[in-house]
């Protein structure tokens, strides 16, 4: 009984797994979605260990982010880092932490972590060609909670 409730259990993450695969696939181009799990496990990994470098450079500048409950413009990585942890509140970290890859939210305009919204990533062009977009935090909405 036991080991068929497992069988059913993964089968189950299997089919969410591939439904954002494929969601991704979709909207953000064909293979896109391995990129797209990889930035989110990092940027989930860097948030868990309070990695500030690395979560700065996951983002976007300039980017706007809810400060203390306000939007706010960040130019550079160094605006960021100042108020890392006004950004990154517990609750916040807590969401970030929790949320589920085959649980995440894609349209066209990127990829949800939260079920707020509290924070987007996209690929982004750099070059005319945008033969490789870059991955980047292109919105920190922050927690209401």
């Amino acid at each position: 009984m036991l080991s068929s409730a497992l069988l059913f259990a993964s089968a189950g993450y299997a089919d969410s797994t591939t439904n954002i695969d494929k969601r991704l696939d979709q909207l953000m181009g064909a293979n896109s979605h391995t990129q797209y799990r990889q930035f989110f496990l990092t940027f989930q990994r860097a948030v868990s260990l309070q990695d500030k470098q690395q979560v700065a450079s996951m983002l976007s500048y300039p980017i706007t982010a809810q400060v203390a409950g306000r939007d706010r413009i960040l130019l550079n990585k160094k605006d960021f880092l100042a108020v890392y942890d006004k950004i990154f509140t517990h609750s916040l970290q807590d969401v970030i932490r929790h949320q589920r890859y085959e649980k995440l939210f894609a349209n066209s305009d990127g990829v949800m972590i939260g079920e707020q919204g509290e924070i987007w990533f996209s690929g982004l062009c750099q070059q005319t060609s945008c033969s490789i977009p870059v991955i980047k935090i292109i919105r920190i909405n922050g927690n209401s909670r």
